[in-house]
C-alpha cells in the first residue's frame, strides 16, 4: 500500500478564520448569560456552509427542528472570562496570541459536547461540527452546531429534518460508508455503488494538545492510515497492495490544528472505480467496476 498523504482537508469549525471583535478595557464587567435574543441549544437554521462562518445569531430566522434545516445547534458556552480580559489589555502579537486561545477553547468545547449529544463519534458519521461566535463577541460566547454534509471537506450542508440528538446510536444511514470523485470534488456514496475510495477507520495523533508540527503530521497520519487500512483489509501490519493507497480527512494547518481533537478520517482510495466494499479483501483482486 502506499503512503500518501493528506488527500483533502476538512476546514473543521468555522473555517476561513476567527471571527472576533474586541474592545479595549480594564476590568470590565464581562456577563456570565448570553444575551437576550440569542440562540438557545435545540434553535435550527436554514444556512449553508459560508453562512454558518458568520456570527451567531445567523441571516433568516431560526426554524422548526422538526422541518427542513441545514444546522441544530446543541450547545452554548462561554470562553474563560481570564482571557476575555487578557484580551481587553492585549496590544500587539499577544492580540493575535489571544484570539487563537479563545478560538481553541470555543472549537475544544464543541468537539467534547458534540458526541456526547449524538451518542457516537462524528468523525464516523456524515456530520460536521461547526462553531461561530455569538453577537457582541466581546464577551465570548459561542455556539456548537451540527450539519450533515454531502463529503468529507464538509464545505457542503445536506438538508434534513429531524434532531440528531442521539441519532448515532440507531440511524446508520449517517454513518460514513464510500466517497467518490467528481471533478477533484470527493462526495459521499453507498459503497454498492461505483466510487473511489472507501471509509477505513480514523486514526488519531497522541499526545492531546501536541504542538503542530506540519511535516511530523503529515507523516503520522500516511503512517497510521496506512495502519488502519490494512486493518480494514485484513492484511498484515508488515502488508500492503500497491492497487490501494491511505488517505485522510483532518487537520492540516496550524489554524486547523488549534484545539482540534486531532483525530483524521481514514480512507482506502482506488485510481480504479470500485463496485463493491474492499473490507476485508485481504489481497484478492479489486471490485472494480
Amino acid at each position: 500500500m502506499k503512503r500518501v498523504a493528506l488527500i483533502v482537508v476538512v476546514v473543521a469549525l468555522i473555517g476561513g478564520g476567527l471571527y472576533w471583535m474586541y474592545e479595549r478595557g480594564q476590568g470590565r464587567d464581562i456577563p456570565g448569560s448570553p444575551p437576550a435574543g440569542a440562540p438557545k441549544a435545540g434553535t435550527c437554521y436554514k444556512v449553508d456552509a459560508n453562512g454558518a462562518k458568520a456570527a451567531l445569531p445567523w441571516d433568516g430566522a431560526p426554524v422548526d427542528c422538526a422541518g427542513m434545516h441545514t444546522v441544530e445547534l446543541f450547545h452554548v458556552g462561554q470562553v474563560g472570562k481570564d482571557l476575555l480580559h487578557r484580551l481587553d489589555d492585549a496590544k500587539g502579537d499577544d492580540v493575535k496570541v489571544t484570539q487563537a486561545l479563545l478560538y481553541a477553547q470555543a472549537r475544544r468545547a464543541c468537539l467534547v459536547e458534540g458526541p456526547l449529544f449524538l451518542s457516537g463519534g462524528w468523525h464516523e458519521a456524515r456530520l460536521q461540527i461547526v462553531a461561530a461566535w455569538i453577537k457582541p463577541a466581546t464577551d465570548g460566547f459561542f455556539g456548537c452546531g451540527l450539519a450533515q454534509v454531502t463529503g468529507p471537506t464538509g464545505d457542503e450542508f445536506a438538508p434534513r429534518s429531524g434532531s440528531l440528538k442521539g441519532a448515532l446510536a440507531q440511524d446508520s444511514a449517517l454513518a460514513i460508508a464510500c466517497v467518490k470523485k467528481d471533478q477533484n470534488r470527493l462526495s459521499y456514496v453507498q459503497c454498492s455503488d461505483p466510487h473511489d475510495g472507501e471509509y477505513s477507520g480514523v486514526y488519531t495523533i497522541t499526545p492531546p494538545e501536541a504542538p503542530f508540527d506540519e511535516a511530523a503530521v503529515q507523516s503520522a497520519t500516511a503512517k497510521g492510515c496506512t495502519s488502519v487500512g490494512l486493518g480494514y483489509l485484513g492484511l498484515p501490519a508488515d502488508g500492503g497492495r500497491a492497487d490501494l493507497s491511505a488517505g485522510s480527512v483532518g487537520p492540516k494547518t496550524a489554524n486547523e490544528w488549534l484545539g482540534s481533537d486531532q483525530a483524521f478520517t481514514c480512507y482506502l482510495m482506488s485510481a480504479k472505480p470500485l463496485k463493491s466494499s474492499v473490507h476485508n479483501l485481504g489481497s484478492a483482486p479489486l471490485p472494480l467496476a
